[in-house]
């Protein structure tokens, strides 16, 4: 006997169609591409979170940052909700942000 046969009929789902969960898969990336990290705000987000929550120091890290109006090769000193402050003096807003690369320092 099956557990939808011992359930309540309120606990009951009525499912019509075959279960095909995780049966195909499908991965886009080959060996050759790379991935272009940038391209989001959430993935900027996560750039800059794994920048400023490292094990390493958080101030004066090495960056080349890319926006739509300028390229800025600098380092970050602190990181708000909107802005990121480099060393430079520069305000600029994370949205702005098109692409941020950690330098080796």
């Amino acid at each position: 006997m099956s557990i939808i046969k011992k359930l309540p009929k309120i606990y009951q789902n009525n499912i019509n169609k075959p279960i095909k969960n995780n049966r195909e898969s499908y991965y886009s990336l080959s060996p050759n591409q790379s991935l272009d990290i940038g391209q989001n705000s959430l993935d900027i987000d996560l750039i800059l979170d794994g920048i400023f929550k490292s094990d390493h120091h958080a101030y004066n890290i090495p960056v080349i940052i890319q926006t739509s109006t300028k390229s800025y090769d600098t380092y970050l000193i602190a990181r708000t909700n909107s802005y990121v402050l480099t060393l430079d003096q520069d305000k600029i807003k994370i949205e702005d942000i098109i692409s941020i690369k950690r330098k080796n320092p």
